[in-house]
């Protein structure tokens, strides 16, 4: 976060100082929004319940011509987790369950995990559960392929180990909120999506808000979703994704509104619901996690802010709420857009004063004169285990350096004999050596650790290679996967999306073409019996060899 605020510092103060004319000032941020002929998206600010600015751009049809227009309905994507969130709240309210539940009392197919996963861990992303997206494509799922709740559930059902101990850590994924969606179901006895509109939609009259897993099912007022493949060139994007409780609610800007207003000011019946969502929770650690319920709830320079973001198919959205300054920003999009995050920030600027006093830890890093002697022990590889990627530390010049996978380096500079500053980034970074036990400790401002082991660089033979072939099974997934040997190098195949590279980034841990690492497990004999593979929101998944 540290880094972040000191990236848009400069921004901040200059911007907000030289703005006359805010309205001016937010359109010309859309610049590539002004298509007539494209798709677009509709902005709206609204600061002390006045509207501040709010407009339509683009197409939300391009093959019949339909203009965007403030009543146009978009799929908000994962801004949608909040109203599920809420349906939670409102069944603590009514005494039908209690967040601190364990999980299988309402869903009881779950596999037990040593350890029980509550519904509090759901709501803040800490169960530990691998996240579905990534559980589908490992499987063979392609883009195209139509993924229902059944689906969610009937993974999920046999998942056998999670990503991390339920409450230690804070991993953002979908698979929770489709569960709870599943939760709010089996006590409700109700369709999901019938009974969040009666307990949520209606009585705050977003009557323009549904949810629908279905596109098929949509009227003409809901837009089209489009990818931009070159400049100025669109062409329509299909969501298959066809589950709720994680996303597919449908809405419009002023109904996001509707809604955000009530963390100001709620109706009564509401109004304690709303304050349990802006409630965050903290991990196992005593640290600070800053996901509510179905929302982030953080600060931008210091102004405390609720806020969500969105993408699925085309759709592209987002929202912020500022209680404190009475101030709402809601942009909604219909293509694949990806900085809506850095303009909201902007018109955040416009608005906001910073609270937040900048930082130049630099200035207090008292250096001291380390000997090549000393630097050379800690010169070599260092693997993290946790993050999959591997570390270079050479001396140069006198100077011990931390060499990145992109060959982005930065110069370590010495405060003790063990200790060494980062230099040539934002974020305080510090380097700890530990020769006795050959490890490399990472140590971020809020005290967070990344260990890094050192590790022989070796080359390896024909034979190392022909180890790691073979078939393997997950019986998680139910799919297999089979490395081969081609021309001296090592080819992974899927029956359902044919071959990828596979490069040894060290002894029995594998990198397939980037999107996931192997790492290879022996018995007792030293013989392989499988592998675990770790891609973004999933780690460790097992895959046994045939």
């Amino acid at each position: 976060m540290k880094q972040i605020k000191f990236l848009y510092f400069t921004l901040f103060t200059t911007f907000s100082v030289t703005s006359q004319n805010i309205t001016n000032d937010i359109d010309g941020l859309f610049s590539e929004w002004k298509n007539s002929n494209g798709p677009g998206g509709v902005v709206l600010v609204t600061q002390n319940n006045k509207t501040v600015f709010e407009k339509a751009y683009g197409l939300e049809n391009i093959s019949y011509k339909i203009p965007t227009s403030s009543e146009t309905i978009f799929n908000i994507g994962s801004m949608s987790k909040q109203f599920t969130a809420m349906g939670i709240v409102l069944l603590q309210m009514e005494g039908k369950l209690s967040i601190d539940d364990d999980i299988k009392k309402h869903l009881p197919e779950l596999n037990d995990f040593g350890k029980p996963i509550t519904i509090r861990h759901l709501l803040h992303h800490t169960s530990g559960f691998r996240s579905s997206p990534e559980l589908f494509g490992l499987a063979g799922w392609r883009d195209g392929d139509a993924i229902s709740n059944e689906d969610v559930y009937r993974y999920l059902a046999k998942q056998t180990s999670l990503n991390f101990e339920p409450g230690s850590e804070f991993m953002y994924t979908n698979s929770g909120y489709i569960l709870l969606a599943k939760i709010i179901e089996n006590i409700t006895k109700q369709n999901f999506k019938s009974w969040i509109k009666e307990k949520i939609f209606q009585p705050l009259q977003m009557n323009s808000t549904f949810i629908e897993e279905n596109s098929s099912n949509l009227d003409t007022k809901v837009a089209t979703s489009y990818s931009e493949i070159e400049p100025s060139v669109f062409y329509y994007v299909e969501n298959n994704d066809l589950t709720y409780g994680a996303s597919n609610v449908y809405s419009t800007n002023k109904d996001i509104l509707k809604w955000l207003k009530n963390f100001n000011e709620a109706p009564a019946k509401f109004q304690s619901a709303f304050e349990m969502l802006k409630t965050v929770d903290v991990l196992n650690s005593g640290q600070k996690n800053n996901y509510g319920f179905g929302v982030f709830v953080d600060d931008f320079f210091g102004n405390h802010r609720i806020q969500h973001t969105g993408a699925i198919a085309g759709f592209r959205s987002i929202m912020y709420s500022y209680p404190d300054e009475n101030l709402e920003i809601i942009i909604l999009s219909n293509f694949t857009f990806n900085q809506l995050s850095k303009i909201a920030d902007q018109i955040s600027q416009l608005f906001l004063q910073n609270k937040s006093k900048a930082e130049t830890h630099q200035d207090k890093i008292k250096p001291i004169q380390l000997n090549d002697e000393i630097l050379k022990k800690y010169e070599g590889m260092y693997w993290s285990d946790k993050s999959n990627y591997s570390r270079k530390i050479y001396i140069e010049n006198n100077t011990l350096w931390y060499l990145r996978s992109n060959n982005k380096k930065s110069p370590l500079i010495p405060i003790t004999p063990t200790d060494f500053q980062m230099g040539g980034i934002n974020e305080k970074l510090l380097v700890n050596f530990d020769v006795n036990t050959n490890t490399m400790k990472l140590i971020s401002a809020d005290n967070s650790i990344e260990i890094f082991e050192k590790y022989e660089d070796k080359k390896f033979s024909t034979q190392d290679l022909i180890n790691y072939t073979g078939m393997f099974y997950s019986t998680e997934l139910e799919t297999f996967y089979t490395i081969s040997l081609k021309d001296d190098k090592l080819i992974g195949y899927h029956s359902r999306f044919g071959e990828f590279d596979i490069q040894i980034l060290k002894q029995d841990v594998l990198n397939w073409s980037g999107m996931a690492v192997s790492k290879y497990k022996r018995n007792k004999k030293g013989s392989i019996i499988g592998f675990t593979i770790t891609m973004n929101r999933i780690r460790n998944l097992w895959f046994e060899k045939k």
